[in-house]
């Protein structure tokens, strides 16, 4: 699995548990998982936005989406759009966020490895 894969994997683990989404993260490609897990996603935010906006927006809080993106789109967008363009700015964090923690992480190994040299 290359590199940008594993960010994608590791970013669907993370979206499917904090949004309670009934997903399969089985062993297909990370790619169709994506698909799939993008088009769940911008059904429970439909959900929340119409039934709990409010835990829609902690939600948010907790994965680390900047509220001034947020702000924009619900100020800029349509109702009929918020749910992709928010599905997508989640996605787009949770991959940003599994690249970094995996550069950390790289950095950390071959620290690590040197010092034991």
């Amino acid at each position: 699995m290359s590199q940008p894969e594993r960010h994608i994997v590791s970013a669907n683990r993370v979206i499917v548990t904090q949004f309670d989404l009934d997903v399969d993260t089985g062993d297909d490609s990370a790619l169709l998982r994506a698909d799939d897990i993008r088009s769940a996603l911008m059904t429970r935010i439909a959900a929340l936005l119409s039934r709990d906006p409010e835990r829609l927006m902690h939600i948010l809080y907790r994965v680390d989406v900047e509220e001034r993106k947020v702000q924009r789109i619900f100020r800029e967008l349509p109702p009929a759009e918020m749910a992709a363009a928010l599905a997508d700015l989640i996605i787009e964090r949770q991959i940003a966020k599994a690249a970094t923690r995996a550069r950390y992480s790289d950095q950390s190994d071959n620290a690590s490895e040197q010092a034991g040299m």
